[in-house]
């Protein structure tokens, strides 16, 4: 009995210690792994921008651009498609009237404009109402040598000027595959040339470029060519579309230089010309800047970003021939220069205070005193 009982509480005296020793007989349940946090996506910047430009001034970006009334919508929908709830205000203005009504505004601290066109005027960079845009460059990785004022404002619409010859009148083997080609002596009494010279002021390089431009020519250079061309005697008159005129009807079978976009819109249209390989074609450019002072300035940033991106470059050529260098853009001179293998030599803002002085030597030296 005694022996029995003492059995049984060895047995009660074993659970317990096993209890107090953590050995639950219960099994223990196995805890849940903690939820995954799901890692947010990073938001683009142009996504970013969206939802600040829809935020801010009901939605309206307004852009103070040399675009006709009459483009102006076709062009500029593409981006109100792209982004719904953001509209446009479009007014038409030339370079000059921009930076003055932007200094104006400036000075009565009362930004109205989200996005502008200077021109090749720097007075905007100095006055801290231009946005640093250096997010939307990178983004469109935009090279250095069209960033300008420490990514204040970038240079767009690259124009080229060049000879443009009458497929008529001229045989491709016997166009002009070199500027000094225009002064054979078979080319003589058939040249037209603009009388302002953009071609040839652009093609001139400047100390003030510090080598930052390749291919251009020294202005001592120009100046002998010029001297050159003059003895051919050249038909001088005004506007470029006087001289593409001119080259279309055979009048004068050669342009000595024009500007692409005038040329562009003859080759587009079909008519009887083509760009003559000449290696370089010297570029002239703009600027362009959004306004951290203006109604939106994310709305200024975004638009920014589409006139320089791909879209709207595509959208601008199918109204303005030659202001996109890039193939893929479809621009038909651009597909033109590709190839003829035509090398652009750039140029900067820097020649708006050279223009005039350059012009008035130029002048001088192919024969042509204005009045």
């Amino acid at each position: 009995m005694h022996k029995a009982i003492s059995v049984g509480l060895v047995s009660v005296l074993m659970v317990l210690l096993m209890a107090a020793c953590g050995s639950d007989p219960t099994p223990t349940p196995t805890p849940r792994p903690a939820a995954a946090t799901a890692t947010p996506v990073p938001q683009t910047l142009t996504q970013q921008l969206y939802e600040e430009a829809l935020a801010a001034n009901d939605g309206r970006i307004h852009l103070s651009f040399p675009l006709t009334a009459d483009d102006a919508p076709a062009i500029l929908g593409v981006f109100e498609a792209r982004y719904p709830g953001l509209k446009i205000v479009h007014t038409q203005k030339t370079s000059a009237e921009v930076v003055e009504q932007a200094l104006l505004e400036h000075q009565n601290n009362k930004g109205t404009v989200d996005v502008l066109d200077p021109g090749r005027d720097t007075r905007l960079m100095d006055t801290g109402l231009l946005s640093n845009a250096k997010a939307v460059f990178d983004d469109l990785k935009l090279p250095d040598q069209v960033r300008y004022g420490d990514n204040l404002a970038a240079l767009y619409t690259p124009l080229g000027h060049g000879p443009l010859y009458n497929t008529d009148s001229i045989s491709e083997a016997d166009a002009p595959k070199s500027w000094d080609d225009l002064l054979d002596p078979k080319f003589k009494g058939k040249i037209v040339l603009e009388d302002r010279l953009k071609g040839f002021i652009y093609l001139t390089d400047l100390p003030a470029y510090n080598g930052r431009y390749s291919g251009l020519w020294p202005e001592e250079r120009i100046v002998t060519f010029l001297e050159g061309l003059r003895t051919q005697d050249p038909l001088i008159v005004h506007g470029n579309s006087t001289v593409g005129n001119a080259v279309a009807s055979g009048e004068r079978p050669i342009a000595a230089e024009i500007n692409m976009a005038s040329g562009g819109r003859l080759v587009k249209k079909g008519a009887p010309v083509a760009i003559a390989p000449v290696s370089p074609h010297p570029v002239e450019q703009w600027l362009i800047a959004a306004a951290s002072t203006g109604p939106n300035p994310a709305g200024g940033l975004l638009l920014l970003h589409w006139i320089l991106g791909s879209e709207g470059i595509a959208k601008r050529v199918e109204f303005y021939p030659a202001t996109s260098v890039d193939p893929a853009s479809g621009d038909i001179v651009a597909t033109e220069y590709e190839r003829l293998e035509i090398e652009l030599a750039y140029t900067g803002i820097e020649m708006a205070g050279e223009f005039s002085r350059l012009q008035a030597r130029y002048r001088e030296a192919v024969g042509f005193i204005s009045n």
